[in-house]
């Protein structure tokens, strides 16, 4: 009961943390409905039917969310509570690096669920956004999407020695992840180089394919690929993420 307690108290002080983080808030709530008028009124051509373009986009936008807190949000949090010394405290009680980790990731998922909330909204009011595959398939995906990306960049927080630190690997990886993963730009628009010989090795790429199969109504059994490799990054990710924590 004690750690069902400490769960749920670092659980709500990272939700605290994040309103006062304006970066997170802004990559999190601002910057994808940004994104999304950009894309659909600049970059959509005038001919093009936005509520079919609308439809492969709005999966890529969410994995810009979910990478967002994969990046940033969790690792920030880690190495900003390090360098306070509260993991140092927390080493002395019953809690496990796992559970803290949890704590951290709970938080970071209900924030990024909320993110995602908001863009689905503006995307079905403004443009008419229609989920084709089933709901509870598409949840499971964004889960395992979430899990196996947050896990994969728990490295950064084990590599970095202060926050600044943090900050500079998460902008370094963060952009070309993104122009490289399906997110800002689809992959049959990456020169085929790129696309076969390093979007293919990004986790994040797999994320997108697997939300806009889910999200276009794709058969899972088309999708199986994707399901296995996010999996795989998980279960790699867990294993780093345990080998590179660090209390202080």
């Amino acid at each position: 009961m004690n750690l069902l307690r400490q769960f749920i108290n670092l659980t709500s002080a990272e939700l605290r943390l994040f309103g006062r983080e304006p970066i997170a808030l802004f990559f999190t709530f601002i910057f994808p409905v940004f994104m999304l008028f950009v894309i659909m009124e600049v970059f959509v051509p005038a001919e093009a039917p936005k509520e079919v373009v609308i439809n492969q986009v709005m999966p890529s936008l969410m994995v810009l969310i979910i990478s967002s807190t994969a990046i940033f949000g969790v690792p920030m949090s880690i190495v900003s509570y390090r360098q306070i010394k509260f993991l140092k405290r927390l080493r002395g009680s019953p809690v496990t690096p796992l559970a803290i980790l949890g704590g951290f990731g709970l938080a970071n998922f209900i924030v990024t669920l909320l993110g995602i909330a908001l863009l689905a909204i503006v995307a079905v009011l403004v443009y008419s956004a229609v989920l084709a595959g089933s709901l509870m398939a598409f949840l499971g995906g964004f889960v395992l999407a979430f899990l196996s990306l947050a896990a994969i960049f728990l490295f950064i927080p084990g590599v970095a020695r202060s926050e600044r630190a943090a900050i500079a690997i998460s902008q370094i990886i963060f952009f070309p992840v993104m122009f490289f993963s399906g997110v800002f730009i689809p992959l049959d628009q990456l020169p085929d180089w790129i696309a076969r010989y390093i979007s293919a090795f990004i986790p994040v790429t797999h994320a997108v394919e697997l939300l806009q199969g889910l999200w276009l109504g794709a058969p899972l059994a088309d999708l199986t690929r994707e399901m296995l490799i996010l999996l795989g990054v998980l279960l790699l990710g867990v294993v780093i993420a345990a080998r590179t924590f660090r209390w202080e």
